[in-house]
């Protein structure tokens, strides 16, 4: 018999940075009111190994691509943006020793996660609108996408918003 399907509610969107290039990070900070973690579709390349006198093209199976991209939307508050800025201070800090910032989607229900390597983005001006809430995406560079493990759940958030 098949598992029952699983509910979004209680995904914690979390960073943290390596402490051993290369190795994920032993613990992870939440950063509040993720709305949405995008999803990630590995592609492979078709490479042509046609020969010249063939009719029919041939091809072989090339590198996975990643796209490149992770997207996450916020719920655009002073805390949000204060959780950013501390997760942006850190990745630069990381980057600059030659270590990475890892985003984790962490599910209450599930043993293993989705990591991430990437280059986080900056914050973008929201779009305002009647009757909308007001949101930003970040258009992150998904630098690597680990294989799923060990779920860490991410400890709370150092500036809660008191939700």
């Amino acid at each position: 018999m098949s598992a029952q399907a699983l509910s979004t509610i209680g995904v914690i969107f979390g960073w943290g940075v390596e402490t051993t290039a290369g190795q994920k990070p032993a613990s992870f900070k939440e950063i509040e009111d993720c709305i949405s973690i995008g999803g990630v579709e590995l592609t492979s390349e078709k490479l042509d190994a046609t020969p010249l006198k063939a009719k029919k093209k041939k091809y072989v199976k090339g590198h996975e691509d990643t796209g490149g991209e992770l997207p996450t939307t916020f719920n655009y508050t002073d805390t949000f943006e204060a959780q950013w800025n501390e997760m942006y201070e850190a990745y630069e800090t990381a980057k600059a020793a030659g270590k990475a910032m890892w985003f984790t989607a962490y599910h209450p229900d599930k043993t293993n996660a989705n990591f991430y390597i990437v280059e986080p983005g900056s914050i973008p001006a929201p779009e305002y609108g009647v009757g909308q809430v007001l949101q930003v995406t970040i258009s992150n560079t998904l630098v690597d996408l680990p294989d799923a493990s060990a779920a860490i759940q991410p400890s709370a958030a150092l500036v809660p918003s008191g939700n």
